[in-house]
């Protein structure tokens, strides 16, 4: 009895041995689950650098008023310029021609004025001068008419001499021609005196024409100066002298009005915007150019924490 007790203890203590032998066996033959590595993120950086301008907001463009070449250039790119202040000077052939030609136009139609009121002053010292030659002729003319009318009285009754008569009926003749001739004289001097006057208005009306004419090409050639039209900053000059430039160029310089209001534009590469687009959906709004405002910081909303605070799309 005792004997089979013995036996059945054995046995336990070889089952309990296997069955810890296997479970060591499992243990060691089956691996730990484990979690699949985290991607590795693409772009980990915490600030950016991106090349960019500051420029100032408020900028007053100065354009090419007439077609040329720009013979001077005064004050450089970054210089204080006032109102007023000569920026440049554009030379054109054609201005300073259409100046020269106006005014040997004014000169010849000055020329013209100045003859014709000698002219005519002239004819009304003839007209004063045959007047009073008419005017004596006149008297003597009279005076002859008188004697022929007497010696025609004592005609007719028959107490006229025939010598003295015809003496002095060819006193009144000749009275009369010398009367006439002197009147007609002085009123032709008229007639000159008042086309010479006519003359002298539409000369003077041609010498008015030519001298605007003459201002005009004037201030088309001092058009050709560019001045200053504010106080500022001369932040740009796209041009050097030599250069040929017309009136299409709007923006031959730029002033900077107000150095207070400036921005900030940058133009980040294509390859950052694909990366700056990977980090956030929001930094898609980098694909045009942005700007950086000090002045107005409210109106610029927040984009993703790796990039700078404040930025907004062009």
């Amino acid at each position: 009895m005792r004997g089979k007790w013995l036996l059945a203890a054995g046995s336990l203590i070889l089952l309990a041995i296997a069955a810890g032998t296997l479970s060591l066996w499992h243990r060691g033959s089956t691996k730990p689950a484990t979690a699949p590595p985290l991607a590795p993120p693409e772009f980990t950086a915490a600030e950016i650098t991106l090349p960019g301008l500051i420029r100032a907001q408020h900028v007053v463009p100065v354009g090419v008023p007439v077609d040329g070449t720009i013979e001077f250039i005064g004050p450089e790119a970054g210089q204080e310029v006032y109102e007023g202040e000569l920026l440049a000077r554009v030379t054109n052939q054609g201005l300073e021609a259409s100046q020269q030609l106006a005014k040997a136009q004014v000169e010849r139609a000055q020329t013209r004025v100045d003859s014709l009121n000698s002219a005519l002053i002239a004819a009304q010292l003839e007209i004063s001068r045959a007047r009073a030659d008419a005017a004596r002729a006149q008297s003597e003319l009279e005076r002859a008419e008188k004697a022929y009318q007497r010696q025609q009285i004592l005609q007719k009754e028959g107490a006229a001499r025939r010598l003295e008569f015809e003496k002095v009926q060819k006193e009144f003749q000749l009275a009369e021609a010398h009367y006439r001739a002197l009147d007609e004289l002085a009123r032709q001097s008229e007639q000159r005196a008042e086309s010479l006057r006519k003359e002298l208005d539409n000369a003077r009306r041609l010498l008015e024409d030519k001298n605007r004419e003459l201002e005009e090409a004037s201030q088309e050639l001092a058009s050709a100066e560019i001045r200053s039209p504010a106080n500022g900053i001369l932040v740009k000059s796209a041009k050097h002298a030599g250069e040929e430039v017309t009136r299409d160029l709007k923006d031959l310089f730029e002033i900077a009005v107000d150095l207070s209001l400036l921005e900030a534009v940058v133009v980040p590469e294509p390859a950052l915007l694909r990366r700056l687009a990977r980090v956030s959906p929001a930094s898609s709004r980098w694909s045009r150019p942005m700007r950086w405002s000090s002045s107005s910081p409210t109106r610029l909303p927040p984009c993703d924490p790796a990039l700078p605070p404040r930025c907004e799309s062009g």
